[in-house]
């Protein structure tokens, strides 16, 4: 399973994510849909590790991985 727990992320006063709780169960499948600009990538970012939020964690279990 993979977890997403009080994601919050801004570049200065633009907030892009601000406490986002998901949780991804194991065996199914998920898609991103939103509009130019909306933050899909970076939030896939975030939940890979590129990227840092500026609050909350990422949690994933043992022996799993993401890929997109």
């Amino acid at each position: 399973m993979l977890s997403a727990k009080n994601i919050t992320l801004a570049y200065g006063k633009r907030v892009l994510f601000d406490e986002v709780n998901i949780n991804f169960i194991k065996g199914n499948c998920y898609g991103v849909i939103g509009a130019n600009g909306a933050g899909k990538s970076t939030f896939l970012k975030i939940l890979s590790g590129e990227i840092e939020p500026n609050k909350g964690t990422i949690e994933i279990g043992k022996g799993e991985r993401m890929s997109f």
